[in-house]
């Protein structure tokens, strides 16, 4: 596979990555929280059109739980398809910063 090329990556895979990412890049993590498509689309994720994605963050005493679609609403593959996309920059180790 080139480097250029687009792959398809599992949607827990992809929130995997992108989870780490936001935990090692503090700018990617404020991106991420400000402009969630705008900072994954310039880590290389694709997300079709129409699909939002909203993101926040937890703290000590404040917990989400986020229920996922109602079975037979979207397949499985359906809702690994909303997510995919080829994400070079996801998951790789932040730049060193001075």
């Amino acid at each position: 596979m080139k480097g250029n090329e687009k792959r398809s990556v599992p949607r827990q895979e992809l929130k995997e990555k992108i989870i780490e990412k936001a935990q090692v890049d503090q700018e990617f993590r404020k991106a991420l929280i400000e402009n969630p498509k705008r900072a994954l689309g310039q880590s290389g994720v694709q997300l079709p059109e129409g699909v939002t994605i909203k993101v926040v963050e937890e703290s000590p005493r404040v917990l989400y739980l986020v229920l996922p679609v109602n079975p037979g609403e979207l397949a499985d593959e359906q809702l690994d398809n909303v997510t995919a996309g080829f994400c070079p920059d996801v998951g790789a180790p932040a730049p060193h910063r001075d």
